[in-house]
């Protein structure tokens, strides 16, 4: 009883989310991108030997927890995260004159493991590379995490619940989702799309702009459906950006589907390192609706509030409280049987505030960058967060499926589109 006792401390079982996440890691690798990987770039103003960084890493009582779990998948029982001792954190250094942001970010599969670790050794100065798997970190664990080494306590374990509805309860909601997200799932669908069987290539391109820029844009917020929302403006904005570039590619239009993360966490909740907590949100939009920025966030603020009401978020990881007895592969083979792998017009991330530490390791901070995941379908990722008060946007595309020159058009166009006078 006490062996058992002690068992059950090093070990905690796997949400239904965290299986969603498991799920979207093994369907990138099939696909031939790399693991579901976010990646922080931490710019210090001096620089750091890697002996001293990584005392000062595995001082951190939570980093080191990090570096010694892993996820233990029995063939049978539920798959689980295990605490383990003495596990190696992976580290590597690099020496350049300058960042390269599409050679720093390259390398981004970690297999199994949680995080890896990059120093970069620059003539003056260092950065570090934080690159952490989502199935054991979100971004705002990524938070929690940094803000911990400035000696801020958070509850990093997760409690086991019980499920909040029965099993045919949840089989029903199971049920009512599915219908939602295979509703009209037989109509073309408005993407990029590519014909190559080459592995992802990604690349990867940035703007910031200007506080007074940022204060324009943010006075472009249409407030509806009691929702006020930054993302709804960029996913507005990225649909008509997409619209116009398969236009001018000679493409047809289709419908716009996409997706927006909705966090679950309850405020009142103690925050936690492991695990995701969030599922989605799903917008379609037919495409005589991709009209002007204002009518299109009037839309998507509205789908917002429909789902919200009707408890569209956490009815999807209900399903997957029924569905993650199932393996893998045939998740992947429901997913992409139907809708041929073409699921999206875009990927969409939005970090609400990057900048939450102004110092690390006894370094000042002069930049911080965080680069989302990159897949084959969709094969762009729009990026775009607060930084210093200021808007920073990113385009994080696979040059197989899209070109440098391309991508320029659809950052160009996005910049234009963001800047441009209201109502138009």
């Amino acid at each position: 009883m006490f062996l058992e006792e002690i068992r059950m401390r090093k070990e905690i079982s796997l949400s239904h989310s965290d299986h969603l996440q498991l799920l979207f890691d093994y369907k990138i690798k099939r696909d031939g991108g790399t693991a579901n990987t976010s990646q922080l770039l931490i710019e210090l103003s001096s620089s750091i030997s890697a002996d001293e960084l990584k005392s000062y890493l595995l001082s951190n009582a939570y980093f080191k927890q990090l570096v010694n779990t892993t996820v233990v998948r029995p063939f049978f029982k539920k798959e689980r995260y295990h605490f383990g001792e003495n596990e190696e954190l992976l580290f590597s250094e690099i020496t350049a004159e300058n960042i390269v942001y599409s050679t720093v970010f390259k390398d981004d599969d970690l297999g199994a493991k949680p995080l890896k670790v990059t120093l970069l050794h620059l003539k003056d100065s260092c950065a570090l590379l934080i690159q952490v798997n989502h199935v054991y970190i979100d971004n705002n664990g990524v938070k929690n995490l940094l803000r911990s080494f400035h000696n801020e306590k958070f509850d990093f374990h997760r409690t086991i619940k019980p499920d909040a509805n029965s099993y045919f309860k949840r089989l029903k909601h199971g049920f009512e989702f599915t219908k939602i997200m295979l509703k009209k799932w037989r109509e073309p669908i408005s993407n990029i799309s590519s014909s190559k069987k080459l592995p992802v290539q990604k690349d990867y391109l940035m703007h910031g702009f200007s506080s007074e820029e940022t204060e324009f844009i943010k006075s472009k917020v249409v407030r509806s459906y009691h929702i006020q929302s930054m993302s709804s403006l960029l996913m507005a904005t990225y649909c008509t950006v997409i619209k116009d570039f398969i236009l001018q590619k000679n493409g047809k239009l289709g419908k716009f589907s996409f997706q927006q993360p909705f966090d679950l966490t309850a405020k009142k909740e103690p925050k936690y390192i492991l695990g995701n907590r969030f599922s989605f949100l799903h917008y379609r939009l037919k495409a005589d609706q991709v009209t002007n920025i204002e009518e299109i966030q009037d839309e998507l603020n509205k789908q917002t509030m429909q789902q919200m009401k009707a408890n569209v978020a956490p009815k999807s990881l209900e399903l997957q409280s029924i569905l993650r007895f199932l393996p893998l592969p045939i998740h992947y083979w429901m997913i992409n049987l139907p809708a041929r792998g073409k699921m999206s017009t875009f990927a969409h991330t939005f970090i609400g505030e990057s900048k939450i530490i102004d110092e690390f390791a006894g370094r000042k901070i002069k930049n911080i960058i965080n680069i989302p995941p990159v897949m084959k379908n969709p094969p762009i990722t729009f990026g775009s967060l607060f930084y210093d008060g200021k808007l920073r946007v990113k385009i994080c595309f696979d040059t197989n499926s899209i070109t440098r020159e391309e991508a320029v058009t659809l950052l160009s166009s996005l910049k234009q589109r963001l800047l441009q006078p209201k109502n138009q």
